[in-house]
């Protein structure tokens, strides 16, 4: 059975749902946002060594030999984050057995700036939509699958690709060609269980992370950083007042939103005959219903 859901932000706003950046547009005025900005010192290529936290300020040992002092010290360091376990705030994790394979493919058919997620067992399939290059049609696709199969397309030579692609993308598009590379990383996601310490705060992938459905990754880390600076206005920056106020702020949201992306994923993966005519319901009333449809749009804008 298919069944079809479409989330209009014509109900909500004059407003598209989001914009999509590829990484290398969004590093490019970063950097140069960077350079203008006299306070700011960017020195790539430079990590942590060992840092000691005071009640006044956090002392950082760098991996060039030089050591920095700070009122505040900000873990955006990822998943793995180096900051996280210097200042002994440990994290838990939920490991789905699934991988997603990332590319970007050639339409057929133009996207008309939708994205879409197609849910079947093993993950959803997305497609996001790009900007058009001399009258091609691109989107880049995130497609997840169990562990197993996805590294059973990622072994795939290009036409076989190619043919369970087709078949994948239920032919919403038309003919999908390859324009890229393929990658592929595991799928998981990582609460950590404070996100505070003495003078250090995380945010983003440092702080929380999860599968890449729909597209509340990125919003997270935005609200963490829209709290952690608004803060500032009322408390000194850094300080156990202005520290606490930001994990107050940040915590409800950020769990909230780690159990929807799990309920969904889950019930994206589940494969008895039970468990997805309860998904197929569930959708059914989660779209059905305007008001319901309305505020979960509202709550993925962030």
């Amino acid at each position: 059975i298919r069944e079809v859901a479409d989330f209009d932000a014509a109900e909500i706003s004059d407003e598209p749902f989001g914009w999509n950046l590829p990484n290398w547009l969004l590093r490019r005025e970063l950097l140069a946002r960077l350079k203008n900005i006299p306070s700011v010192t960017f020195r790539p290529g430079v990590g942590v060594a060992r840092l000691i936290t005071r009640t006044e300020a956090v002392l950082v040992n760098l991996t060039d030999e030089t050591q920095v002092s700070a009122q505040l010290l900000i873990g955006a360091d990822g998943r793995n984050s180096t900051v996280r376990k210097a200042v002994g705030i440990d994290v838990k994790t939920w490991d789905y057995q699934q991988k997603a394979l990332v590319f970007v493919v050639e339409t057929e058919r133009p996207h008309e700036n939708v994205s879409t997620e197609i849910h079947r067992t093993g993950g959803p399939f997305t497609v996001v939509p790009m900007p058009d290059q001399n009258g091609a049609h691109f989107v880049s696709v995130v497609w997840m699958e169990t562990a197993q199969n996805a590294d059973t397309l990622m072994a795939l030579d290009e036409d076989a690709f190619h043919a369970a692609l087709q078949t994948r993308s239920c032919d919403i598009l038309g003919t999908l060609t390859l324009r890229s590379a393929r990658k592929i990383w595991p799928i998981i996601s990582q609460k950590s269980t404070h996100l505070i310490a003495e003078r250090t705060a995380l945010i983003a992938e440092a702080a929380h992370v999860i599968p890449p459905i729909g597209a509340q990754g990125l919003n997270m880390s935005l609200a963490d950083i829209d709290a952690l600076l608004s803060l500032t206005e009322q408390h000194e920056i850094g300080s156990r007042a202005h520290l606490t106020a930001y994990e107050t702020a940040r915590a409800n949201d950020i769990a909230l939103r780690i159990r929807g992306v799990d309920a969904l994923n889950r019930a994206a993966i589940a494969q008895s005959d039970t468990l997805r005519s309860m998904r197929l319901a569930g959708l059914r009333s989660l779209h059905g219903l305007a008001p319901i449809r309305k505020a979960l749009m509202k709550k993925g804008l962030g």
